[in-house]
């Protein structure tokens, strides 16, 4: 049920002034007829009567469909670009007319009341409009000053706002009257709407320092999230200008590419900048690519006049920060004259990836893995060496411009090149991590040197030809298995005689490792023991070498106990998997480095096969790996140790990586006799210790070995 009617009358009690004279009954019947007009008006309780109390409704409660009786004044209306804002004392907000209703021709300041009803909207809570009463003119709401960062967070949606903000770009809304005007602002960007423009010529705008005046209106996603702001502007007064852009903008001086960007303390940010160079690259009303000898540059602008490479152009952009090198936006440009082609620079892998040819014409050459295209893109997936870049040549439709081009083919690619610089850090030792190169042609593409003779359709019928050789042999084959199947058996008979005495050996070997373990480790210590005990017992010894001497007790017996641990780990036969390994080996690691204060990162493959070790491979990994860390413990002055213990293709390998000062390749550190048994260790059981070092930047160790292939 509505509050009120929808035809109601609006009147006000200064209406009475305007009655003619009349007897006092009829005037007192007239006002009693108004005043119970005006009282028919009010809405009823319950209802809505201020924008701000819409706008602070969640969308359960506007999809209650609550009654709204509003008065406000009409800040900007046009039907053509869905805008319908009215704004009360309280706040603004949009409204919307049923759909089967043309809505009335608003002009702004016109001042309303308006019947009707809440709803979610799309981003905001908006008014559905039952009844529309036009009560006169007001002028509009004093503008709410605010910043970008305001109108980004979508919560001055409907309102009448102001902000300052330079102008990047004007252009003509297609099928519309109104101008569309790009400022820049706060860090961010705007797009204004108005009918009017400050200046004669649209093209006199750009770089202007205006002042808006306008409706914040939102652009906003299915689900409800804001992703642009713009701004309606209702009056032709309210787009000014406050700073002119200048009169002649190419005349402003020469600014080198290289200094885009560049410290400048004395220097403003935020107007345009001219620039000068030869086009390497053209992409009429969407890109240029510009060298001035030393540093190239990209260029977006919308212009599109002709131009051919090797001209000499005039720029006028804004700077803006690009992935790794700055660009301009909104840019125009005039042909100064023709000019020579640059000449592409011949680079290697890792000269491209140093970055100190972005946006520049270069050459490379790679070999062909693929083709592909990607939105209008047609790329060529190029090798060089392990890394794969790829060349494209932008939005052509069409046929596979590359498809002459086989895959293994050696080819030479000229183009722009686009740094992808990943996560940078200062220093010469920094390199990107990737980059395109982009093309302007097919003939920048030249094939160095074709595929081999041998491809996958001349291989299958080689096979082919090759199975029918099969079959005929299998005739033969057939004749000689009976003789090779007993043969088979004699074999097999040999070969386990042959593996119970290698395992009988093998074992006798362990007993006599076994004993010579005890007897070093266990032996030494326990007569060092003794010597220690006969010490503290010893009436002769003072209280200072008594505690001197305990204190060496108490080290030899956790040497012993560290001993005895390692040999019955190590022929403990539960602990012959590579899972017990890593987990004894990460224990270990974790006991030794945090007495001497260094902590242990550990990677340990989650995938590890429970693939059987055999005592002597366990033994020789172990202790090359207890070598390892006993040398940083003492020689490394390190804080952080990595141990990474994974397998593949059938190989252990095992990373220990620390933080240490290192040493330099030529100069051998205390203790490089350990280095060498750990190699030696390694080398008993086929595998290898690579150790990698430099001054200050720490030190790696990496032992790989084939797993053993069975335990007999």
């Amino acid at each position: 049920m509505r509050p009120f009617p929808s035809k109601s009358l609006y009147c006000c009690p200064s209406a009475l002034g305007s009655l003619p004279s009349l007897p006092l009954l009829a005037l007192v019947c007239a006002m009693q007829f108004f005043l119970s007009q005006c009282a028919h008006a009010q809405p009823a309780p319950g209802v809505l009567q201020t924008a701000a109390q819409v706008r602070a409704l969640s969308v359960a409660q506007t999809s209650q469909h609550l009654p709204v009786y509003l008065k406000g004044v009409v800040t900007f209306f046009d039907e053509q670009l869905f805008s319908h804002f009215i704004q009360d004392e309280t706040a603004g907000i949009y409204v919307r007319f049923p759909t089967n209703v043309a809505p009335l021709r608003l002009d702004p300041g016109t001042f309303v009341a308006i019947t009707g009803f809440c709803n979610p909207g799309e981003y905001a809570p908006v008014v559905e409009i039952e009844d529309l009463k036009v009560l006169g003119t007001r002028p509009l709401p004093q503008p709410k000053l605010v910043t970008f960062d305001k109108l980004a967070s979508g919560s001055e949606d409907s309102q009448f706002v102001e902000i300052n903000g330079i102008v990047r770009s004007v252009s003509s809304v297609p099928d519309s009257p109104y101008q569309l005007v790009d400022i820049a602002t706060g860090g961010g960007r705007l797009s204004v709407y108005s009918l009017n423009l400050p200046v004669a010529r649209p093209e006199a705008l750009p770089d202007s320092t205006v002042r808006v005046r306008g409706v914040c209106s939102t652009k906003f996603n299915r689900k409800r999230q804001l992703f642009a702001i713009q701004l309606m502007v209702p009056r032709k007064e309210d787009l000014q200008v406050l700073q002119a852009a200048p009169a002649n903008p190419f005349s402003a001086p020469v600014k080198p590419i290289n200094s885009l960007l560049q410290f400048a303390p004395q220097e403003s940010y935020g107007h345009r900048v001219k620039t000068t160079g030869t086009v390497i690259f053209n992409d009429p009303g969407n890109v240029l690519y510009l060298d001035d000898g030393e540093e190239g540059v990209k260029v977006q602008t919308l212009q599109k006049t002709p131009v051919k490479l090797g001209d000499r152009v005039e720029v006028l952009g804004f700077v803006s920060q690009g992935p790794y090198t700055p660009f301009l936006e909104d840019a125009v440009y005039r042909v100064i004259g023709p000019g020579t082609p640059v000449v592409p620079t011949r680079l290697s892998l890792d000269d491209t990836l140093k970055g100190t040819h972005d946006c520049r014409l270069v050459r490379l050459t790679g070999r062909v893995l693929d083709r592909a295209e990607h939105g209008g893109d047609h790329y060529l997936i190029l090798q060089d060496g392990d890394f794969i870049f790829h060349a494209y040549l932008a939005q052509l439709q069409g046929e596979d411009l590359f498809a002459s081009i086989a895959n293994g083919s050696r080819v030479a690619v000229t183009g722009v090149c686009q740094i992808d610089p990943g996560k940078w850090q200062a220093g010469d030792a920094w390199r990107a991590r990737g980059f395109g190169i982009l093309m302007r042609s097919i003939d920048d593409v030249q094939v160095l040197k074709a595929p081999s003779w041998w491809t996958l359709e001349r291989m299958l019928w080689v096979a082919g030809a090759l199975g029918l050789a099969a079959l005929a042999g299998f005739g033969w084959v057939a004749v000689l298995r009976r003789q090779i199947a007993e043969r088979t058996r004699q074999l097999e008979v040999q070969i386990l005689e042959r593996q119970r005495a290698e395992r009988r050996r093998e074992m006798e070997q362990e007993r006599a490792r076994l004993a010579h373990d005890l007897h070093d480790d266990l032996g030494a210590g326990l007569t060092e023991v003794n010597m220690l005990g006969s010490l503290v017992r010893s009436p002769a010894t003072s209280p200072e070498e008594k505690s001197s001497y305990l204190n060496d007790l108490s080290e030899a017996t956790s040497r012993m106990v560290n001993s005895l641990d390692e040999i019955v780990w190590a022929v403990n036969p539960r602990n012959d998997t590579v899972p017990s390994l890593a987990s004894y080996f990460a224990s270990y690691a974790q006991r030794l480095l945090n007495l001497g204060g260094i902590s242990c990162g550990l990677d340990i493959a989650e995938d590890l096969p429970n693939h059987p070790l055999d005592p002597m491979f366990r033994q020789q990994v172990f202790f090359a790996f207890k070598e390892s860390l006993t040398n940083v413990v003492r020689h490394a002055s390190a804080t952080q140790v990595w141990l990474k213990i994974s397998v593949n293709a059938g190989n252990l390998h095992v990373r220990v990586h620390d933080n240490g000062k290192g040493f330099a390749a030529t100069t051998l550190p205390a203790g490089s006799d350990g280095l060498e048994n750990m190699r030696e260790r390694l080398k008993k059981i086929g595998g290898q210790c690579v150790i990698s070092s430099s001054d200050h930047a720490g030190t790696e160790v990496y032992f790989t070995a084939p797993l053993p292939e069975s335990i007999l």
